[in-house]
């Protein structure tokens, strides 16, 4: 398995880790493999049914377990987001610098709304007489003003 580089969003470079997270074994492959185990027992000398309980309860362990990582894992992102919205809440009525890989460089404007899109937090900034919109991310300089 590849590793590569987290980008600030938090999104990796590369989709190996989700390619490897769906070649694990689910509940439709585990019940199939028990199935298959029953079908092919020993007669003369059959699995307990103690063994096939525990299997159960340690594959229903496993799937709680993934479960509570997922959310986790959601609760994380959403508590990441929900700072960084905080954060650039206080940047309202500011004059802020952002990078514009649009235009190569930094763009300088005043912060008039601050919102959420897809999981991303952005700033709507009136720059020239134009509203444009940037990912909080893309700040580079705050500058202290008449809101200082």
């Amino acid at each position: 398995m590849q590793i590569s580089a987290t980008t600030l969003g938090g999104q990796t470079g590369s989709s190996e880790v989700t390619q490897a997270a769906q070649e694990v074994m689910g509940k439709d492959d585990f019940l199939r493999l028990l199935m298959t185990q029953l079908e092919y027992q020993d007669p003369i000398n059959p699995v307990k049914n103690e063994e096939f309980a525990a299997q159960l309860a340690q594959f229903s362990s496993l799937e709680q377990m993934q479960n509570l990582n997922d959310a986790m894992s959601m609760l994380i992102s959403l508590q990441a987001s929900t700072a960084l919205l905080s954060q650039a809440s206080s940047l309202l009525g500011r004059e802020v610098a952002v990078y514009d890989p649009d235009r190569g460089g930094d763009v300088v404007g005043t912060v008039q709304e601050v919102f959420v899109e897809d999981g991303v937090p952005y700033l709507r900034l009136l720059v020239n007489g134009e509203v444009e919109e940037h990912p909080v991310l893309n700040v580079t300089e705050i500058h202290l003003g008449e809101g200082a």
